[in-house]
């Protein structure tokens, strides 16, 4: 009895540190896709997550349809698991558009992740949604 309680007093307790191997700032790149009509290219903009034990938060600048920052930035986070597994939530917001954006991958022990999402937006009273893709390094 004893050491089944202790057993699992230590596998509580290992979750958060395994997680904390993947600490420290990862940085990269997102890309998504062109929208018709609203941007004139595949968006390429830099990507920055922190990793401080199971908690995760990112940022990166708001670019306007030509590219050009616009002084809005996009921020989320999300729980590191003990594989690395992670999904972040955020988005941004400012004059005539909000989006939310979604983004699911892992960290790799080796230092390089991968992530797939989508950023669902409305501009100027029009819907729409595009495929994004983060690659980053520790």
């Amino acid at each position: 009895m004893i050491r089944a309680a202790l057993l699992a007093v230590m596998l509580c307790a290992a979750s958060p540190l395994a997680a904390q191997g993947f600490n420290g700032v990862w940085q990269g790149r997102l890309t998504c896709d062109a929208v018709p009509g609203i941007t004139q290219a595949p968006l390429a903009a830099p990507f920055t997550i922190r990793v401080d034990g199971t908690v995760a938060k990112y940022e990166r600048p708001v670019l306007s349809a030509s590219g050009a920052r616009t002084g809005a930035w996009e921020r989320g986070e999300g729980r590191v698991g003990v594989d690395g597994a992670l999904v972040l939530l955020g988005g941004s917001s400012g004059r005539g558009f909000h989006y939310r954006a979604r983004y699911e991958g892992r960290l790799g022990a080796d230092g390089v992740a991968q992530f797939t999402g989508t950023q669902d937006w409305m501009l100027d009273d029009r819907d729409f949604a595009r495929v994004c893709a983060v690659e980053v390094r520790r």
